[in-house]
């Protein structure tokens, strides 16, 4: 019993020391301000002119959009040129906002070459979560009970996350330059993204 547990202690020690080095994808040192170009995995930083620990945003995806549906706002050219005014657009609403999506999002913004911005307080949710909200509950706040219901959004069913497209029926060129994510507001006062 005594060697083996020796035995198997010296197996483990020996495994992690062959292990090798963890790479991380984030960097949560707020100084730090790099690409983190040593590390091919690593997410390009975006918007690095918000002002956002990280020196830029880090946690988005392009070609797809993440959001949820529990709150909606809706923005349009010329107040939104791009990604980065999107994310700022999050950013001034720390209260009721924790996901954007940039993407064309209607045949009219194809037509006009303009993506819009649409901002919520949720992610997409999973395939098997399904959430219906009480409307007439005292207790909701800022949800947007009208647009909910008008786009019928009430019950939200979970499905995989949607890709983005740039064609007029928006389902068959894909778009990689949409870009959705999170915005997070720390308890310390400060945001990422």
């Amino acid at each position: 019993m005594h060697i083996s547990a020796v035995f198997l202690s010296a197996a483990l020690l020996a495994s992690s020391a062959l292990a090798g080095p963890i790479v991380a994808r984030d960097s949560y040192d707020s100084y730090d301000n790099s690409d983190r170009s040593d590390n091919d995995d690593s997410q390009k930083r975006i918007c690095r002119n918000l002002d956002v620990g990280n020196g830029g945003c880090i946690r988005y995806v392009k070609g797809f959009d993440v959001t949820g549906v529990v709150t909606e706002v809706d923005l349009t050219f010329p107040l939104i040129q791009d990604e980065c005014d999107c994310i700022q657009q999050c950013l001034d609403r720390p209260t009721t906002c924790a996901a954007y999506v940039w993407k064309f999002s209607t045949p009219q913004s194809v037509q006009s070459g303009h993506r819009t911005c649409t901002l919520y307080s949720q992610f997409n949710l999973p395939t098997d979560v399904t959430i219906e909200i009480n409307l007439n509950s005292t207790l909701n706040q800022n949800i947007n009970a009208p647009e909910l219901l008008a786009n019928n959004n009430n019950p939200q069913a979970g499905a995989p996350v949607p890709q983005t497209f740039m064609d007029i029926d928006l389902n068959t060129t894909p778009d990689w330059d949409a870009v959705s994510g999170e915005v997070w507001q720390l308890a310390s006062g400060q945001a990422i993204c």
